[in-house]
């Protein structure tokens, strides 16, 4: 038997028709710098997307790829203060910046943390690409919920957005096809 993965392609299309994801793209088109967060498993697709985002887009794009730097503020500080601690020591106050975080549950502390700081002191745009309707999010921040039951469909749907977002900003991912005949020529 497969899993269950919650048919994501309909429900990514439900979810980019909503006002929230529109917001979502307006803002990632009007900022110059992105900053993605999310933990476990979307740690990985954050360090995935500010890849592609980077790569493919003019915008600059980051993401807490610092093992040291995570366990030492985990360890001195706390584990809810990893996000807020390195955009601390890395954003830029006055810029044009988006932080986006991804949580599976909308409720992850060091996520909630990061936006609500974000958002106050650098007054950056801010969202939270979330598989669940988050209880503690600050109204005033923007939230792009799935609404799926599963945490792997969160993951996957929020990769999706990443490739949504970079489209949405007029730019494209290249085929697989045209990477094999860009790099060997057949």
């Amino acid at each position: 038997m497969l899993s269950n993965f919650e048919k994501p392609e309909e429900t990514f299309e439900r979810v980019v028709n909503t006002q929230q994801w529109k917001t979502l793209q307006n803002d990632f088109n009007n900022a110059e710098d992105i900053y993605i967060i999310g933990n476990g498993g979307n740690m990985s697709v954050a360090s995935h997307g500010a890849s592609d985002i980077s790569r493919l887009t003019n915008k600059r794009t980051y993401s807490l790829d610092s093992q040291t730097f995570l366990t030492s503020v985990a360890n001195d500080f706390s584990y809810d203060e990893i996000f807020v601690k390195w955009l601390s020591r890395y954003a830029t106050s006055g810029s044009k910046s988006l932080l986006i975080g991804l949580s599976g549950s909308g409720n992850s502390k060091s996520i909630l943390k990061a936006l609500d700081w974000a958002n106050t002191r650098y007054n950056f745009s801010c969202a939270m690409i979330s598989g669940q309707k988050s209880i503690a999010l600050d109204p005033s921040i923007n939230e792009v919920c799935f609404n799926v039951g599963f945490f792997h469909s969160a993951e996957i749907l929020s990769l999706m957005s990443i490739y949504e977002l970079i489209h949405g900003n007029g730019d494209a991912c290249p085929t697989i096809k045209a990477e094999i005949i860009r790099k060997y020529g057949k």
